[in-house]
């Protein structure tokens, strides 16, 4: 099992680098420049850009920029060929790179530090993501264990057809429309955002009123994007469980459980329930990136400041710094996700064994 781990991290890391090498080329090779957004600003010289140039190091090689921004400037010759100019002026204003969690400093956000950037929006990510998680497990395993229970019958043709065609519909698009029946004419939830302009928390804990107020606030913009963005992960957890369930179901042991006299309830939920569990931790993975990847659009149609909306933004001001700092951490999150539950998968099914030979 050590080997197995050991031996599964280290490939997650080589994932880790060749994401950060692709993602790397990919930005060399689009149109424009990080410094494209000086062409919106009628008073930017050529000037501006050749000192801008200069500081950043933009006229350095790729290779060498991708060095740079991947282990650091600091331990690099000190002269322009190696070093930015802003590192050579003032060394402790060096990129350090992305193994020591420095990913340069912003150029749309004034000079910002990249990952302080990011981690202001951090937070509104996860409670999105983890939201929509927790409202996929609870709406998608029970709605997948009643229809396996009820199928061929009304309530599973029911499920089965709903599921369809909601699915074919661009869940986006859904929320979007949602969006303005809900927020904009029957002004039942929040049009924007993650809380009112105002709603702050309490400065004291002691406060029982006011974290009240703010964790209402809080809930009231959450409820619509979470329970968008977790349409497509409550029909995938549905979907998983019904077959495996009806798989389990037509197995021997259950049967003979059955033969034997065991209660229903008993033989559902040890017999059934716990084996047809075993896909469903896998499926958890896929299902946790397809929220995290479609943050990107609930976060724009919603106006949730996480990090997927900060994506867009960086894209359309080509700030690189922000914008690798994102495709760096979505790769090692994704990476480490799958990685975690194939551990899990280990602990969690006694029968799976792996090869440590080969």
């Amino acid at each position: 099992m050590t080997r197995y781990i050991v031996r599964r991290s280290i490939q997650s890391f080589f994932l880790i680098w060749l994401a950060t090498l692709i993602g790397f080329t990919i930005y060399q090779l689009a149109p424009g420049g990080p410094l494209q957004f000086l062409d919106d600003d009628p008073k930017a010289t050529s000037a501006d850009a050749n000192r801008l140039t200069d500081i950043y190091g933009l006229n350095r090689s790729v290779f060498v920029q991708y060095i740079v921004w991947l282990t650091g400037e600091d331990w690099l010759p000190n002269n322009l060929t190696w070093r930015s100019g802003l590192c050579i002026a003032d060394s402790t204003r060096c990129v350090r790179g992305i193994i020591r969690l420095d990913f340069g400093r912003s150029f749309f956000f004034k000079g910002q530090p990249a990952i302080d950037v990011i981690v202001e929006r951090i937070p509104a990510s996860f409670v999105l993501a983890f939201s929509s998680l927790i409202i996929s497990v609870v709406g998608g395993v029970p709605l997948g264990i009643y229809a396996a229970l009820k199928r061929g019958k009304l309530p599973d043709h029911f499920i089965r057809i709903s599921t369809v065609l909601v699915n074919t519909v661009p869940h986006w698009w859904l929320g979007l429309l949602l969006l303005i029946v809900l927020g904009g004419f029957l002004g039942l939830v929040p049009l924007s955002g993650m809380q009112t302009i105002g709603v702050d928390p309490p400065t004291s804990i002691f406060d029982v009123n006011g974290w009240a107020e703010f964790l209402r606030d809080r809930l009231h913009h959450l409820i619509l994007p979470a329970t968008v963005s977790a349409i497509g992960g409550w029909i995938g957890f549905s979907r998983i469980l019904r077959f495996e369930m009806l798989e389990v179901l037509n197995l021997d042991y259950v049967r003979t459980a059955r033969a034997k006299g065991v209660p229903e309830r008993l033989v559902l939920w040890r017999h059934v329930l716990r084996n047809a569990i075993m896909p469903f931790v896998t499926g958890l993975s896929s299902i946790f990136l397809l929220v995290i990847s479609g943050s990107v659009l609930f976060e724009t149609v919603f106006s949730w400041p996480g990090m997927g909306r900060l994506f867009i933004t960086s894209i359309n001001a080509r700030d690189f710094p922000v914008m690798m700092a994102l495709f760096v951490i979505g790769s090692f999150l994704g990476i480490m996700g799958i990685l975690m539950v194939d551990i899990l998968y280990s602990f969690v099914d006694p029968r799976v064994k792996y090869d440590i030979v080969s």
